[in-house]
């Protein structure tokens, strides 16, 4: 696995619970150490074999262990590992330059693309390296359809461990407080083995959290 940007920050946890049961949860993790013990045993898609470009048309792949399929909503999203394809042509720094994610942003407005990722019948965890260049874009991830996480964030480890539930979709989306969506990369998605046994309707806790950054400048329209 590639070097990810990691960091070990406050975890807030709030119990949200959608069902009677109490056997079903979903907690989340900001530190990679800690995910992969609850983890287990996971594959890794780095995107190094993956082609380059970016877009704004909507963008539709097929990885290890997943798919994405993405709504452009008119910004710029692919796989890049430096320049950011873009009108704004936003760089990427740190630990991504060079390397191959997926990303998108600072195309044609304030919502950034919606980007699906699909586990066919289901992981017990799902978690990913991720920054993104503007502290005051807002990322939303919503987990089986109903389940969500906010944070305003620069760069970090995000992810997710399901007991008693399976996780069969998770649908990251970004949302700028003006100007242009900053550039957003996600690298390093690990992802466990399909689970066999039939999945539960409930999920119960999430994090809502909040991660610090240092600002970067962007173009506004």
């Amino acid at each position: 696995m590639k070097n990810g940007i990691l960091a070990t920050v406050g975890l807030s946890l709030s119990s949200l619970l959608f069902s009677a049961s109490s056997q079903a949860t979903i907690i989340a993790y900001t530190d990679l150490s800690a995910f992969q013990t609850a983890a287990g045993s996971t594959t890794v898609e780095d995107f190094s074999g993956s082609a380059l470009g970016t877009s704004t048309s909507n963008f539709a792949g097929s990885f290890n262990g997943f798919d994405i399929n993405s709504n452009s909503n008119g910004d710029n999203v692919g796989i890049a590992n430096s320049n950011f394809a873009s009108s704004g042509g936003s760089n990427v720094g740190g630990a991504f330059y060079g390397q191959n994610f997926f990303g998108w942003g600072q195309g044609n407005g304030s919502t950034g693309p919606t980007s699906t990722f699909s586990f066919g019948s289901g992981v017990t965890a799902f978690g990913f390296d991720f920054f993104n260049n503007d502290f005051s874009d807002s990322y939303n991830v919503l987990l089986n359809g109903f389940t969500s996480v906010i944070a305003t964030s620069s760069t970090g480890f995000l992810g997710f461990v399901a007991t008693g539930e399976t996780i069969s979709t998770a649908t990251i989306s970004t949302r700028s407080a003006g100007g242009y969506v900053g550039t957003v990369g996600i690298d390093n998605v690990l992802s466990s083995g399909t689970v066999s046994a039939p999945a539960t309707l409930a999920l119960m806790s999430l994090g809502l959290f909040g991660l610090g950054m240092t600002r970067h400048q962007r173009k506004v329209s």
